[in-house]
């Protein structure tokens, strides 16, 4: 016997595929060295609901973690990997542990070398953010979505 199912989804972000707008998260951390940040489980989403609705209630699509250690790197959205592009490189922060290393993430990164693209696996930092040509998300629910403007202490 053979079998298909199939289930109709909509977009992930109620923009749909259009820029979305993320907001810093400085207080609350989504992952942690010697967590389970790496791994898909449950315990790493629970934890963030309430940022993730506050931000939403501001008007944001999601929110970006940083580092539980400097408070200064960029390490991922609650529901999506983060890219960022300036001239003919494109980083994303390294997965260490803390970091879901997903299937959208990695299929990038290998489009991306095979296109030419200079990948880099590393520390983002905020500064980062500030100085790149683009920003986008990846993920299996979000797809690839361009990042329109992110807000860090106020400031977008």
């Amino acid at each position: 016997t053979f079998m298909i199912y199939a289930a109709p989804v909509g977009t992930y972000f109620k923009e749909g595929m259009a820029a979305i707008n993320l907001l810093v998260e400085e207080e609350i951390h989504r992952a942690m060295p010697g967590g389970t940040g790496g791994v898909k489980t449950i315990s790493n989403y629970a934890p963030v609901l309430k940022a993730q609705m506050d931000a939403r209630s501001k008007g944001f699509a999601d929110v970006l973690y940083l580092d539980s250690v400097h408070k200064r790197y960029v390490e991922e959205a609650s529901s999506c990997n983060l890219f960022v592009v300036k001239g003919g490189a494109v980083a994303t922060p390294a997965t260490e542990g803390t970091i879901l290393p997903g299937v959208t993430r990695r299929s990038i990164i290998e489009l991306a070398r095979d296109s030419g693209y200079q990948v880099e696996e590393r520390l983002v930092s905020i500064d980062d953010l500030v100085s790149a040509d683009e920003v986008f998300c990846t993920g299996t629910a979000v797809g690839v979505t361009p990042v329109s403007t992110i807000t860090y202490q106020g400031t977008r």
